[in-house]
């Protein structure tokens, strides 16, 4: 079904609403920033770090008001307006595109031609099929973009029978930045990071080609690692323990810790250069795409997190396997190691299998 999509022109497409995402964003922390500003101003006119109360109090909502922060999963799953509104930006532009496609299509012949989403925040419940279908994560590591932090980025991928064609991650708070000339007018510096793959045609960081490190051993890597805390029960786990679900879930989180704790003990033994944590799974493959990470294991990731990077670090010559090391997937609850090489991401799936990893979020 490829050969009946034009995938540059779609590219483009999904190029245009991660923008237009990274927009939002970026006029958030904007607002953020002129939020605080305000606030030394006042505090130092007024000889006091008390905050405003009564007549005095600002009556525009604040940063954290207009975030209408929520959680979902568990306590550090979260989600705010931010992730809907650029969602919702993100589903307009690509629906636009799609009903000219679909269009065109049904006019050729093609009569069952069209689009899926599974989107995060607003559709993620879709199945995945092999209809052409966007797989869209509007803001991926919502907890750093909370914290004004800039390891968050949009994600945007398509699939075509159950694989990644083209993907889009954009990460709008690193990289190059306007900044001011002589004549108060900024330059046309673009801003942020832009990465982009089709499948075949290799990985591009603003239109440049990029590759992984691809030569680089255990002892030379850096190494990106998290422990999420959403560990699940099984259906075996809980038809053995129809009560009391909440007491066997903490204890298994407790064990998770503990494998965790054991990868974490081999990495520094070895020892790698380095081990970070990022809560942005889509961030970090690109980062695999880009040479700067050089392993990856992430055992709870969903087909939002995972679609757009995987195809980044593959077409950048990179390694995306199961944690199993059998062939990564994007259905279900999503176990994957992405490295910059075979030998790495035998290393990582060698660890993982140590302490069966995977399994504690196995469904």
């Amino acid at each position: 079904m490829e050969e009946y999509i034009d995938l540059e022109k779609a590219l483009g497409v999904a190029i245009k609403a991660a923008r237009s995402a990274g927009d939002i964003m970026r006029e958030f922390y904007q607002l953020r920033r002129e939020d605080t500003a305000a606030k030394v101003t006042r505090e130092t006119k007024e000889g006091s770090f008390q905050t405003p109360s009564g007549a005095d109090a600002p009556l525009k909502p604040s940063p954290l008001q207009l975030l209408d922060i929520k959680s979902k999963s568990a306590a550090n799953d979260l989600v705010t307006h931010y992730d809907t509104l650029c969602d919702e930006t993100i589903m307009k532009t690509l629906q636009r595109y799609d009903a000219k496609v679909e269009n065109e299509k049904q006019k050729a012949g093609f009569e069952l031609f069209q689009f899926r989403f599974i989107t995060e925040e607003i559709s993620p419940d879709t199945p995945l099929t092999d209809d052409p279908t966007w797989i869209v994560d509007p803001i991926d590591g919502t907890t750093a973009f909370v914290h004004g932090g800039c390891e968050c980025c949009v994600s945007i991928g398509l699939t075509i029978k159950k694989r990644t064609v083209l993907a889009v991650v954009y990460c709008p708070f690193i990289g190059s930045a306007p900044h001011m000339m002589c004549d108060s007018s900024p330059t046309a510096v673009p801003v942020g990071e832009l990465y982009t793959a089709i499948r075949g045609k290799g990985a591009f960081l603003n239109g440049q080609a990029i590759r992984v490190a691809a030569d680089v051993a255990p002892t030379t890597s850096l190494v990106t690692f998290n422990c999420p805390t959403r560990v699940k029960l099984s259906m075996e786990e809980m038809s053995n323990c129809k009560s009391q679900w909440e007491t066997l879930r903490q204890a298994k989180h407790q064990r998770a810790l503990d494998a965790n704790g054991h990868i974490r003990q081999e990495l520094a033994l070895i020892p790698v250069q380095g081990i970070r944590s990022y809560g942005a799974c889509a961030f970090i493959l690109a980062q695999i795409a880009a040479g700067r990470v050089d392993l990856y294991m992430e055992p709870a990731g969903m087909i939002w997190d995972v679609c757009a990077g995987s195809l980044l670090v593959t077409e950048a010559g990179g390694v995306v396997q199961n944690m199993w090391g059998r062939e990564f997937g994007m259905e279900g609850t999503t176990t994957i190691v992405a490295a910059a090489n075979e030998a790495l991401a035998k290393y990582g799936v060698k660890l993982c299998k140590e302490v069966n990893y995977a399994d504690f979020w196995k469904p």
